[in-house]
């Protein structure tokens, strides 16, 4: 009995197994459901992008403006510090590389411009992709102030959110809490998150391996819902960012939706006020 059950279950999945998960850009989200075990109820989730502004960042924007989603992004404020670049500018000659740097820290600074003006929500990643629990006290102290005065006409809610690369001084607070209290300190509300793409891994930059992270840890058991951790930057790059989440995120968001719905920051921050 249990055998015949067990086949009469697989000839039930055939068709679905037989069609493809997107059809002309329209998620086949029965099968989505099916393939992740899904529960019936969608669960509520909020993107977010670390480590940018960046070249990509762009192509995001008009991914999210399309689908009509409001996400949240981290900025590296040394990304956007544009001073850095003047003078050695000013010293080397309008073809110089510095010259050429400020160029472009010019377009990141548009396009965090262009974040703000289409209503998502702006955060610190601090000044550097540093470890900051392994911060000297001075260090850990400038690096959250110098982020703080270069992104302050650009963060959005009251208090302003951070969040800790790597989620350092974050998920090891207990054993390393000088991280955390210097946010504090310094008026900022720590957001770190439910479920990550590993989109910054190499390993998972091939077919949906991505999507299936997310989809996973979403649907899986329990499942979960709440912020996700996406990538627009690089932080080991000047100006390039990661194509390959900015390529295919406007064929992932349709998937998601058969499991989810995408809300702001403040669904789940009630206490964060746009500014």
């Amino acid at each position: 009995m249990n055998l015949l059950k067990y086949c009469l279950g697989v000839l039930t999945l055939l068709p679905l197994l037989s069609t493809p998960m997107v059809q002309a850009g329209n998620p086949n989200c029965e099968q989505i459901r099916a393939t992740y075990q899904c529960p019936a109820e969608k669960k509520k989730i909020t993107l977010s992008f670390d480590d940018g502004v960046a070249d990509v960042t762009p192509k995001v924007l008009d991914v999210l403006k399309r689908e009509k989603i409001k996400a949240t992004f981290f900025i590296l404020a040394n990304k956007v510090d544009c001073g850095i670049y003047t003078k050695s500018c000013q010293q080397n000659g309008p073809n110089s590389a510095q010259c050429q740097s400020l160029n472009l820290c010019k377009q990141r600074l548009n396009t965090l411009a262009r974040i703000k003006r289409e209503g998502h929500t702006i955060g610190s990643h601090s000044y550097h992709h540093d470890r900051h629990s392994e911060l000297p006290a001075d260090r850990l102290q400038w690096t959250i102030q110098k982020s703080k005065l270069i992104l302050s006409k650009y963060l959005t809610t009251e208090p302003p959110v951070f969040r800790l690369p790597y989620g350092d001084g974050w998920f090891n607070q207990k054993a390393r809490p000088q991280a955390m209290a210097a946010l504090k300190r310094n008026g900022f509300e720590h957001i770190g998150w439910e479920m990550t793409a590993y989109d910054w891994n190499v390993d998972y930059q091939n077919g949906d391996k991505i999507l299936d992270n997310v989809m996973n840890q979403m649907c899986s058991g329990k499942g979960r819902q709440g912020v996700v951790l996406f990538h627009d930057g690089d932080f080991e790059k000047e100006h390039t960012g990661r194509p390959f989440t900015a390529n295919n995120l406007a064929r992932w968001i349709p998937m998601l939706r058969c499991a989810a719905d995408f809300v702001p920051l403040t669904h789940f921050k009630k206490n964060l006020r746009v500014k």
